[in-house]
């Protein structure tokens, strides 16, 4: 299959957040309290800058590497396959595409080209490139085991994909496993996981699963454990195993955005132990969120962490107990205060 017709350089790829990622389970394992400002009340708690120039950066690597792609005979795009890259918009007009769309973002976006070139000139050769942006989606629940063929639970890709058609189907082989939660709006529902994969090439060890991290600092012996922990990555592992067999390894791409720049390409460490218990885990989780939907209805009640350690990361003080918006202080009184 063929990708459909588009006008000349009409594609502008999603690099945003998948649909239901793993950061709402990790900011509830952290802090509840932070989970129900970002998911409940909707308090934007990331600075602007930070988020636009990560956002700008994305953006470019994909319709670089989206264009790559499909030069050489198709890749996925988010879930299109694409195989015209004259179809794909070029990444710098991509990028101020973007910022007609969004226009707070119209002060970084010559920052980010000038990060974005000393990037090409780092690696100006092709990889062979599978994916680009590609959300894949898992879901809990239980397949024949194929030795003992009993039902064994864990996080399950629930789609199937055929390389040589390039289209995908539901997998018809899990029975979902649902929330049980009385009088939740999701009691029934199937437990669901996604991920974006920012990058997804083929070398001769086999894929790897490339997450772009633009930041102002690159400290890759840091970042690597960092990273290793997150449960995002667990995910990585578990789906991208799945969707493609002959995974190699998950790697990080740290792009430091301000000068002098700098490129790093550590390797995510494996961590067997955690993504063995990463199922049961999720299903724990996601019953916890719907608890405290049900037991504190007004969000602003939710339980904080109150942990000088979970509190103060390595980025600093959490935004929610800083000066500026102190909503770990004062409550929604503050929330009103910073937004009136």
């Amino acid at each position: 299959m063929t990708s459909p017709k588009r006008a000349a350089r009409s594609l502008l790829i999603d690099a945003g957040r998948s649909s239901r990622g793993w950061s709402r389970i990790g900011n509830f394992i952290k802090c509840p309290f932070l989970f129900a400002l970002d998911q409940r009340i909707g308090v934007k708690l990331i600075g602007a800058a930070p988020l636009l120039k990560g956002s700008l950066g994305h953006l470019l690597q994909a319709h670089q590497h989206a264009i790559w792609g499909a030069e050489q005979g198709g890749c996925w795009v988010d879930n299109e396959w694409i195989d015209d890259p004259d179809c794909i918009m070029l990444p710098q007009d991509a990028a101020f595409e973007y910022c007609k769309q969004n226009p707070e973002a119209l002060p970084f976006v010559n920052q980010m080209l000038d990060v974005f070139e000393d990037y090409i000139e780092r690696f100006p050769v092709p990889p062979a490139v599978l994916a680009v942006e590609h959300e894949i989606a898992g879901v809990l629940g239980t397949k024949p085991h194929p030795k003992t063929g009993e039902p064994n639970f864990d996080l399950y890709l629930e789609s199937v994909y055929d390389e040589e058609a390039h289209t995908f189907s539901p997998d018809l082989d899990i029975t979902p496993v649902t929330l049980d939660c009385e009088g939740h709006p999701d009691h029934g529902k199937p437990i669901r996981l996604t991920r974006r994969i920012d990058l997804t090439t083929r070398e001769r060890r086999g894929a790897i699963l490339w997450d772009h991290k633009h930041t102002s600092k690159v400290d890759p012996k840091r970042a690597d454990d960092a990273y290793a922990m997150d449960g995002g990555f667990s995910a990585f592992r578990i789906l991208g195993k799945q969707r493609w067999p002959d995974l190699a390894e998950v790697a990080l791409q740290l792009i430091c955005n301000r000068k002098p720049y700098r490129v790093e390409r550590p390797i995510v460490p494996a961590t067997p132990f955690k993504d063995k218990g990463f199922a049961r885990m999720v299903w724990y989780y996601e019953h916890q969120i719907a608890q405290a939907d049900m037991m504190f209805p007004n969000p602003w009640d939710w339980p904080m962490a109150m942990s000088e350690t979970v509190c103060m990361s390595r980025y600093g003080l959490c935004p929610a107990a800083k000066r500026g918006s102190a909503m770990c202080f004062y409550g929604e009184a503050a929330k009103n205060d910073s937004s009136g």
